[in-house]
């Protein structure tokens, strides 16, 4: 299955990121406050089969729920070899 990893800056300025499908759907979040351990964020996808791809996270970090819009044409999606690169 391939995956894109997608990755932004929550208000607490920590980074969240997701591991995502070519079908839209979440598989894993994360979030990490400067160089510290990721912890587990869970995160969804909105209406996965659309062009933009609208996902939600909830930053452990500082309690927000956070939700960016992506457009799935800038994706880079690999094989799932690179699922263990999330984090």
């Amino acid at each position: 299955m391939k995956t894109a990893t997608i990755e932004t800056p929550c208000e607490c300025q920590g980074r969240l990121k997701a591991l995502v499908d070519e079908q839209g759907r979440v598989s894993h979040g994360t979030a990490r406050l400067g160089r510290g351990d990721p912890e587990n964020a869970p995160a969804t996808c909105m209406n996965p089969g659309a062009q933009q791809l609208r996902v939600g996270w909830l930053c452990p970090l500082c309690g927000r729920n956070t939700l960016r819009t992506f457009d799935r044409g800038a994706l880079a999606f690999s094989e799932s070899g690179a699922a263990a690169a999330v984090g």
